[in-house]
Parts: C-alpha cells; sequence; structure tokens
C-alpha cells in the first residue's frame, strides 16, 4: 500500500488564506501576518517534497512543523488571540521561522532525493524469530527499564556513578520495551492478514510503559506506547476501523482533561524520590484520587511558576496547548540573543559530551544544554539547578550563531538527517518503527547539538542491537536444522482487534 501523501496547492493556498484573515481579524500586525505566512507555505511545500506522512522524513518533520509553528499559529486564530502577543520578540522570532524553514525547503530540494548504502537494522527471517525476539526485548526491555527507573532518582547523597553498570544497562536497553510493543503489534497485523492489531502480547509491554511513565511523572512517556501502536499500525497500512478512531479521540480527551493535570499535580509528591518511594507514593495517590479542582489549581500554579514554559496563549485551560508550542521560549532565548550576544559552540559541546557513554566520559554532564540556555533566557529559577526548559534547534542556531548559524543548520544538518534516516530505516520494519519511535516525541525539543548527535547515534545504536538481538533470537529459535516455534504470541482469539 502505498502511503505517501501531499498536500493539494487548493488546500495550502486555502488554509494559508483563512489563518491570514484568521490572524488580522484577531489584531495581529501585519509584518508578522506576512512572515507567518510565508513560514507555513514554506512548511507545506518542505512536507510535499519529503513525500508527506508516507516518509520517515515527512513524519519526523510534520512533528517538528507542529511543535514550533503550526499548533500555536492555528491556536491563536481559534482562540481569536493576535499571535504577536505574549512573546518577546515577535518580528524577529517570525523573521528567524521563516529563514529557517525556507533554508530548509531549499535545502530539501538540493539534496532530498540522495541515498547513500548504509548499513541497515536485521529483521526476524522466520515467526519462530519474531517470537523470540519479542520474549527476549519483552524481558530485557521490562528489566532495563525497571533499572533505569531506580537509577533516574538518586537517594540522598548518591550520584550517577554510584550506579555504574546498572545506569548503564538501564539507558541501553529500556527501548526494547518499546521494540516488545512494535513487533507484537506487527505480528499480530500479519499474521491476521490485516484483521487484527492489538492483543494479549502488545498489552503487556503497553502496559509496563505506562505504568513507568507515570512513575516518571512524564506525560510524553505515558503517551508514548499508545502513539507507538498507531503509527505501527499507519505506516503497514493497517485499516483503522470506527471503533479505533473513537477510542483514540476518547483517549486523547483523558489525557488532555484528565492524565496531564493529573501529572503535574503528583510530579510535586514523587519528584526526587527514590524508586521505591515513588512507587508507595504513587499508589496513594491512585488511592486517593483528589477533586478535579485540587488537580485544575495545580496545574494553575505550575503555568505560574513557569512549569508550562510558555505563556503565549491568554485564555484559560489553555496549558496544555502552550506547552505544545515552543514558539515562545524560542522568542524568549532569540531576544536574549538579538543585540549581539552569541554562546557559540557552548551548548554544542554540552549535547555531545551528555550523550557520550560514561563509560568514555566519566566528567561528562549530568543533563543537556537546557539548563543552560535556561540561564540565558532568565527562564531558570536561581533556586533550581536545571528546569529543563524546552526549546527548538531554531532559536539554539540563532543564540549560538546568529542569522549564518540558523541557514547553515537549516540547509545542510537537517537534510542530512533526513537523507542517513531515509537510507537506513525502513518504518514498515520493527527495527523501523523503533527508530521512529525513539525519535518522534522530543524531536523538535532540544538544542541542535542532540539533534546533531542523532545523525550518528541512533542509527548506529538501532543496527547494533538489532544486530545483537537477531543473532541471539536466530540462535534461540532453531536446534540443529529443526525450527523451533515459540508460541510467545498464539492467534489470541480473544484478542482486541
Amino acid at each position: 500500500m502505498d502511503l505517501k501523501s501531499s498536500i493539494p496547492t487548493a488546500a495550502i493556498v486555502g488554509v494559508v488564506t483563512l489563518m491570514i484573515v484568521g490572524e488580522i481579524s484577531s489584531g495581529t500586525g501585519l509584518p508578522f501576518v506576512a512572515m507567518m505566512a510565508g513560514t507555513v507555505f514554506c512548511v507545506a511545500i518542505t512536507y510535499n517534497l519529503l513525500g508527506g506522512l508516507g516518509t520517515f522524513g515527512g513524519i519526523l518533520f510534520a512533528a517538528f512543523s507542529l511543535r514550533t509553528i503550526v499548533i500555536s499559529q492555528f491556536g491563536k486564530v481559534v482562540l481569536f488571540e493576535a499571535a504577536d502577543k505574549n512573546i518577546e520578540a515577535p518580528q524577529l522570532t517570525i523573521a528567524v521561522y521563516l529563514v529557517f524553514y525556507l533554508s530548509l525547503m531549499l535545502g530539501v530540494f538540493t539534496f532530498g532525493k540522495l541515498r547513500f548504502d548504509l548499513p541497515k537494522p536485521v529483521g526476524s527471517a522466520t515467526r519462530a524469530q519474531t517470537n523470540v525476539l519479542y520474549i527476549l526485548s519483552l524481558a530485557v526491555g521490562a528489566i532495563a527499564s525497571l533499572a533505569f527507573q531506580i537509577t533516574s532518582v538518586l537517594g540522598a547523597g548518591g550520584t550517577a556513578d554510584s550506579y555504574g553498570q546498572a545506569r548503564s544497562f538501564g539507558v541501553a536497553f529500556s527501548a526494547l520495551l518499546l521494540l516488545a510493543l512494535v513487533v507484537a503489534v506487527d505480528s499480530r497485523i500479519r499474521y491476521s492478514d490485516g484483521s487484527h492489531s492489538f492483543g494479549i502480547a502488545a498489552s503487556i509491554p503497553w502496559f509496563l510503559a505506562m505504568v513507568f511513565g507515570f512513575f516518571d511523572t512524564s506525560r510524553a512517556m505515558i503517551a508514548a506506547p499508545t502513539l507507538a501502536y498507531f503509527v505501527t499500525c499507519y505506516v503497514r497500512g493497517y485499516r483503522f476501523k470506527r471503533r479505533h478512531y473513537l477510542a483514540g479521540a476518547l483517549g486523547m480527551v483523558l489525557f488532555v482533561f484528565f492524565v496531564s493535570p493529573f501529572e503535574i499535580y503528583s510530579r510535586g509528591f514523587l519528584e526526587h524520590l527514590t524508586f521505591r518511594d515513588r512507587a508507595y507514593a504513587a499508589i496513594y495517590l491512585l488511592r486517593t484520587v483528589p477533586d478535579l479542582r485540587t488537580v485544575e489549581l495545580a496545574t494553575q500554579q505550575a503555568e505560574e511558576s513557569g512549569e508550562g514554559r510558555s505563556g503565549y496563549f491568554s485564555h484559560a485551560g489553555t496549558f496544555v496547548l502552550g506547552r505544545f508550542s515552543l514558539i515562545s521560549p524560542d522568542s524568549a532565548l532569540i531576544n536574549a540573543c538579538s543585540g549581539g550576544f552569541h554562546y557559540g559552540w557552548t551548548t554544542i559541546d554540552i549535547d555531545i559530551l551528555h550523550n557520550l557513554p560514561r563509560l568514555l566520559y566519566k566528567n561528562k554532564p549530568e543533563s543537556d544544554s537546557s539548563a543552560y540556555l535556561g540561564r540565558v533566557t532568565g527562564m531558570n529559577p536561581d533556586w533550581i539547578e536545571n528546569s529543563e526548559a524546552s526549546f527548538s534547534p531554531i532559536s539554539d542556531m540563532f543564540g549560538a550563531f546568529g542569522w549564518m548559524g540558523v541557514i547553515s543548520f537549516s540547509f545542510f544538518a537537517f537534510p542530512a538527517m533526513f537523507i542517513i534516516f531515509e537510507s537506513v530505516f525502513d518504518m514498515s520494519q520493527p527495527w523501523g518503527t523503533v527508530a521512529l519511535g525513539l525519535l518522534l516525541p522530543n524531536f523538535a525539543e532540544g538544542g541542535a547539538g542532540n539533534h546533531l548527535v542523532n545523525i550518528v547515534r541512533v542509527p548506529v545504536y538501532v543496527v547494533l542491537l538489532s544486530r545483537l538481538l537477531g543473532g541471539i533470537s536466530g540462535l534461540l529459535a532453531t536446534r540443529g536444522d529443526q525450527e523451533f516455534i515459540v508460541s510467545a504470541m498464539p492467534d489470541e482469539k480473544t484478542a482486541i482487534s
């Protein structure tokens, strides 16, 4: 099935026109509106050049553009708010966005069709190997995720070094829990001839990932397994039924109005606790769920204290919408560096060193460049070492090198990233879907250094891990010349379809 999609020219013109009318009607200045329209137009053209939601790069670019410009501007139109209000440097910010997306469009047009003959992940050759791969990834992924959770919040007097190999094991293999989910859904679709997609085998890693996400008070981790399920189905051409759309819509409503606020509420109780204490506290919170008004007050306090890191929208109840719009923190960083101050390679160095294994660099930074950028903008309170303020690489490149940083990064680095990912991964295969799942949740966030690291780290990590598990599953799935069938994923006649 050909999943490639593109936006018709008439639709692009129509949507941009409606956005222009909506923003002018809400009181947005004409210069901002003109540059916004040009930016959205470049976004649509680049999306089409990449092949839309039928390609690895198209999906990543869609997520990136949604978080940086599309959601924020559509939100302003729907809420009938002026788009150039509540940001520190509106004209300069939208100009930086326009230059970035224009340069990216030209870069994709110039280099987008290039492909390289690079090593690719090794898949399962037989159903027996697939079943063994599922068992291995589920067992190792669950243990590694638990190890990561135990070492993610240090106890009194603890340091990252005190956990040594346990921490490294958790970081290296926790992604296998996602692989188990993808393999289960992929097998369910293939071996039911597309009739079913979700069963008992898929529900186990899905549930475990949700639990670990709750203990980590991470909304992204809670949403990740459900997003992985829908992406896995989509890239395999699975025909969703009405109940899937209803379940997805219901899940989105529950996440926005209940799960997300409750996670913000619980964060104040669970942060800085050891895993055992977090588990006790989390269970207690679930048993004594507060009323909605208490949760709403906690959300409001978090937003007022900077937890949301986005005051772009004025209407009440737009906290989650603000979290999905990076234009406000980006504007703060762009404004802070608009007077001539540029920090050069500082954030890139921090991100590269942070991503090195502790075995290679013992004194590596404990966090990425978000803490440094929070200090530059003043968004990081003095009493918090790292509030993990979210910025996109667009503002980071402007802060580092000015206009030339924005142009060079978007024209060369981003197209190179898409080219390498498309050359290595087939997203319709389990390992390709896992790679997409590793990148997609926070692809728009983080400094440019993290994106440069991912160009190398993700392909190397996934290819090596696939060959390690592929070799093990191949050995375990055979006895001499006889194939050994593991009944890890039976027909599941009672499975959810």
